[in-house]
């Protein structure tokens, strides 16, 4: 009997958590993404500004005591640093900040050390072998020539359920229920810094947050440097409008919040279509017995670190005794 080789979809925490109990279950997997790195949620993104390189922390801009006791436990080496950014507040119950430098992506770098993943691949579907007991991944138009025992989606649901429609499986009807929203996020440059703490949670306020990025520890040329990021159900409305006037709009707000009209040196729009799901799964992962088909990730329980390695924890235990 050969030994089991798993596809999964997705490098972000979620399936690199799953890549790495998988491989020490001495299961063969291969990781696929459409990006040029991994990380999802835990991305950080760069930006030249006159010369300077500058860092913006997307999605997660930081790890809470609890999440980071969570990265802890896999064992991270101590080269994965993280340090304390903001502390804890007896007058709000908050707990403490952790940030990483040089960005929170290092986390996913971490996870995705000695994995077998293939990146700027866009898998679009699936398609039965010649033989039809497993599974081969389409790419665009371009079919791998690997065959999969098992398919492991860790991408949004909406994602997951194109990815599996042409394998009549029950999981599509699932998956298309579950509503995904965007959201749009600001990468901020301002000639001085704002009168903004670190973690900014304005009240009655269409943005989110306002993460201080300068704060933490990386090289600013004593510029303000901030990530806004706009609610969900906010963005949602306006996902296909100009970016110009939604960056606009946010820093109206900004200055309605009574932080000021700043000298804006850089700024640039992110629109993040899938940041997260309105109502949650509720389980840890759907999974397709018959056809070896899975799905998992931070929406099947949240949108946050914790939900994502939630479920990549008991989607892999699922997966290894499936495979046994």
């Amino acid at each position: 009997m050969t030994e089991p080789h798993v596809a999964i979809v997705g490098a972000g925490l979620t399936g690199l958590q799953i890549a790495r109990q998988l491989s020490k279950a001495e299961i063969s997997n291969t990781l696929f993404d459409k990006s040029r790195g991994v990380s999802g949620r835990l991305a950080t993104r760069r930006a030249e500004v006159e010369g300077h390189t500058l860092r913006f922390d997307h999605g997660t801009p930081s790890l809470t005591a609890s999440q980071k006791a969570q990265i802890s436990a896999l064992r991270a080496p101590t080269q994965l640093a993280l340090v304390p950014w903001i502390p804890s507040s007896p007058k709000t119950h908050s707990e403490p900040h952790f940030r990483l430098a040089p960005g929170i992506n290092g986390v996913g770098k971490w996870l995705a050390q000695g994995q077998n993943i293939a990146l700027n691949m866009p898998v679009t579907a699936l398609r039965r072998s010649d033989g039809g007991n497993a599974w081969q991944i389409v790419c665009d138009s371009t079919l791998s020539p690997q065959t999969f025992d098992m398919v492991i989606t860790t991408t949004p649901p909406l994602q997951a359920a194109h990815i599996l429609q042409t394998t009549h499986s029950p999981l599509t009807g699932t998956l298309s229920t579950l509503r995904s929203e965007g959201c749009w996020s600001l990468m901020l440059v301002t000639e001085h810094p704002l009168d903004i703490p670190p973690l900014l949670i304005p009240r009655d306020s269409f943005i989110e947050r306002v993460v201080s990025e300068h704060t933490k520890g990386r090289f600013s040329n004593q510029w303000g440097v901030y990530t806004l990021q706009a609610s969900r159900p906010w963005s949602q409305h306006r996902m296909q409008e100009d970016p110009m006037i939604v960056g606009e709009e946010m820093l109206s707000e900004l200055n309605r919040l009574a932080y000021g009209r700043p000298n804006v040196i850089y700024q640039r729009m992110h629109r993040w279509l899938y940041a997260g799901v309105a109502e949650p799964l509720g389980d840890a992962f759907l999974l397709d017995t018959e056809r070896n088909l899975m799905c998992a990730g931070d929406w099947c329980l949240g949108n946050d670190v914790t939900s994502a390695l939630k479920s990549a924890d008991a989607a892999s235990s699922a997966a290894i005794e499936v495979l046994s």
